[in-house]
């Protein structure tokens, strides 16, 4: 059987979107403030992350979900490189429909597969620790993980709600790259000021962020709140983003992030300055619910 060992939690080909001129992916370790080049193939993944033991006892293939990501990777890979052509000269991307499923169901499960996520859903059945008699999550995780993965209705309701949402790309010129990190795709409150704890996207006006590369970036925004501007849904937005909005959505993948920060430059300044204010983000062991 043919098996990979080091599994993405953030897929290579998105990654490859933040190297520098020379193939490099720069990180900032918020753990431990180390700034380090590497290749975008060597990080944000673990071994064997996605391998559910639960399936070899039926006979499946242990790595089944691993080979179904990929699938859906390489098909994304394609249509955000369509994406990428079109925004280099035009102002709006087309999106047929099925490219907006398949995109869809990309977001919901960069949502929920990251050890971002895996370790949201051990604190959350931990907190409901008094109503599960001699449970240990943690011992379960990978067990839940998968359970959650393959909910179909869960994942698909997640899907068609992004799927319906408004999608506007905004481009960034300014001095200060977008970030990403080891969990990308976050959720923005209607208001602005909240990043969201996991895959609240039933919330009344909630939006997703999700960089696309140093200067563009996606917004998937709920369609009942912000219908004003769905006369933007596949177009690239006319707000001119200066350096302090651009650092409001990498706060996000400061705060959000497990432990790594990803960017085509050196400079992780805002990343410093923003940790000395809340340096309980630097601890990837920090509790997330209060």
């Amino acid at each position: 059987m043919n098996e990979s060992r080091f599994h993405h939690y953030v897929p290579r080909f998105y990654l490859a979107r933040f190297v520098d001129s020379n193939g490099g992916l720069w990180v900032f370790d918020k753990e431990t403030g180390r700034v380090f080049r590497t290749a975008p193939d060597k990080v944000a993944g673990e071994n064997r992350f996605y391998d559910f033991q639960e399936l070899r006892t039926i006979g499946a293939d242990p790595q089944l979900m691993e080979k179904q990501f990929a699938d859906i990777e390489a098909e994304v890979s394609k249509i955000m490189g369509n994406w990428f052509d079109l925004l280099q000269s035009h102002r709006i991307v087309e999106i047929p429909p099925v490219n907006r499923e398949i995109v869809s169901l990309f977001l919901t499960l960069q949502l929920l597969r990251t050890a971002e996520a895996r370790i949201l859903l051990i604190q959350f059945a931990q907190a409901l620790e008094g109503e599960l008699e001699k449970y240990d999550p943690e011992q379960d995780a990978s067990g839940l993980h998968m359970q959650l993965l393959w909910h179909e209705e869960f994942v698909n309701k997640i899907t068609k709600k992004i799927k319906d949402s408004i999608w506007i790309f905004a481009r960034n010129d300014s001095r200060q790259p977008f970030y990403t990190s080891d969990h990308p795709a976050l959720l923005q409150s209607f208001d602005s000021k909240q990043w969201l704890l996991g895959p609240e996207v039933f919330e009344y006006g909630m939006y997703i962020v999700f960089p696309l590369s140093p200067r563009w970036i996606l917004y998937c925004k709920d369609r009942k709140a912000w219908g004003a501007v769905a006369k933007l849904d596949g177009l690239v937005s006319p707000v001119v983003f200066t350096i302090d909005m651009v650092n409001h959505e990498n706060s996000g993948q400061i705060g959000r992030s497990s432990r790594f920060i990803f960017s085509n430059s050196t400079d992780f300044r805002f990343a410093q300055e923003y940790l000395k204010d809340y340096s309980e983000h630097s601890d990837p062991d920090r509790k997330r619910f209060v």
